[in-house]
């Protein structure tokens, strides 16, 4: 099947250091090669992404997003409720990139927007959270509430570290929750736990960590459960954060499942959910998985990515890279005949 001959771009102004409307001429330069009709669409205010993302869905077109991780969860949420073909594709510009690094799509502007010359056509797994929609974590604990208040001066000065830092400000300070996981048809578990992490992919807040490589993009979503933090212990794992080496069992407890109630109880104090980095819902929260649902341009090749931080660590990446198959949906180079409009 042959995708959208029409695609709109949604471009977030202030993203990447307000730098997005520099990438504009560039993009217009390689989506007008793919498609005969490229239009473009600049958000104003929250939301926008989503509106417009939906709007140009009910028409099949394709969606191409530039923008930080906020904005690429908004454009999502307008395209998966449709019933739609369209194609969704982005360019981060954002400071942590989660899905970016977990589709090994390039985290400089410029060679992402390059990439989609040669793009191939992917489905990823997508999650819903009562009725938002997620493509990478749905996380709850003090640490995801710290670094969901990192400043826009944090993140210019200090990138992707600003979080680590400002969740090791609030580590001491951890304290179990009761967390209680409920499916249909089985016995509730009933767990302590001072972090969860709900994810569908391998990377959180830049660390590659959580999840085992043949386990991503699987169909299920992975329940990430901390066990008790004790500080210099867990301070000794912090390296392997940074590199990129799976967390052991002594430290968390992952549990697989593709619908459930996720509650947090015996807390005076209501917890609200961050959802791909954003602040989300108050528990109880009904988490549901819906395999393959998106379709997404990823890169036609992998190159060898290295971890946090390549240029202060020189240990090369142990995680293994995903295999992303290829789809009968992939498009052939169009000859530039096409109108772009913005």
């Amino acid at each position: 099947m042959n995708h959208s001959k029409r695609c709109l771009a949604i471009v977030n102004p202030t993203s990447g250091r307000e730098r997005a409307a520099h990438f504009i001429p560039l993009l217009a330069s390689v989506l007008s090669e793919r498609y005969e009709d490229v239009s473009f669409k600049i958000t104003q205010k929250p939301n926008d992404a989503k509106i417009f993302a939906q709007e140009a869905a009910m028409q099949h077109m394709d969606v191409i997003c530039m923008g930080g991780d906020g904005t690429i969860n908004e454009a999502i949420n307008g395209i998966v409720p449709i019933n739609s073909s369209s194609v969704f594709g982005f360019i981060p510009l954002g400071t942590v990139n989660d899905l970016a690094r977990a589709l090994h799509i390039p985290r400089t502007p410029r060679v992402a927007i390059e990439m989609l010359r040669t793009a191939k056509i992917s489905h990823i797994d997508v999650g819903r959270a009562n009725d938002r929609y997620f493509t990478n974590i749905v996380a709850a604990g003090l640490i995801p509430d710290a670094v969901s208040q990192v400043t826009i001066k944090e993140k210019t000065m200090f990138g992707s570290l600003a979080y680590f830092m400002k969740g090791m400000q609030v580590f001491p300070k951890q304290h179990p929750f009761h967390v209680v996981i409920e499916e249909d048809g089985k016995k509730p578990i009933h767990i302590e736990s001072p972090l969860i992490a709900a994810m569908l992919t391998d990377s959180a807040g830049s660390f590659r960590i959580l999840i085992p490589p043949e386990d991503r993009n699987n169909g299920v979503i992975k329940l990430a459960l901390f066990h008790d933090f004790q500080f210099f212990r867990t301070l000794k794992e912090a390296p392997k954060l940074l590199t990129g080496v799976r967390l052991g069992k002594d430290i968390l407890t992952i549990i697989n499942f593709k619908k459930a109630r996720i509650s947090i109880t015996g807390n005076n104090i209501p917890i609200h959910a961050n959802i791909d980095g954003d602040y989300g819902a108050y528990f109880p929260i009904d988490l549901e998985i819906f395999p393959k649902r998106l379709p997404i341009f990823v890169p036609s090749k992998i190159k060898n990515e290295s971890p946090l931080f390549p240029h202060i660590l020189s240990t090369k990446s142990l995680m293994e890279k995903i295999h992303w198959p290829d789809s009968s949906d992939t498009s052939t180079k169009k000859e530039n005949t096409s109108k772009t409009t913005i």
